[in-house]
């Protein structure tokens, strides 16, 4: 901007003015406008796959304590009652005294786990 001023002679001086104008502060709105929803959608992006790996890791703990505490069942675990997730446990005999004890954890989001032992008694 300019700015007209007027001394004592009949001259006017014109001096520059310092600051952004109206169009560059918009635009600066509009790029930072931009970089924040580019952020927020990175991090709703990271926080579901967060929450997919715990559910995965979850799967793997409880697939591992179905076989640990076998031939008892888990049965007052609150993800298995809600009905969302699944959890299958199957032996089969291979060996006279030996069973081949297999668990299986199924869970939304395409979380699917097996683990299988040889328990011999």
């Amino acid at each position: 901007m300019n700015a007209v001023h007027h001394q004592n002679s009949s001259a006017p001086v014109i001096q520059q003015c310092a600051g952004f104008s109206l169009l560059e502060v918009l635009i600066a709105m509009v790029l930072f406008s931009i970089s924040l929803l580019g952020l927020l959608r990175y991090q709703q992006v990271l926080l579901a796959q967060f929450s997919h790996y715990a559910d995965a890791q979850y799967a793997w703990r409880l697939a591992n304590q179905a076989l640990d505490i076998y031939p008892a069942v888990i049965d007052n675990e609150q993800k298995l009652l809600a009905g969302q997730w699944v959890l299958n446990v199957n032996a089969v005999a291979v060996l006279p005294g030996c069973e081949q004890v297999g668990a299986q954890v199924t869970a939304p989001g395409n979380i699917d786990v097996t683990l299988t032992r040889l328990i011999c008694r």
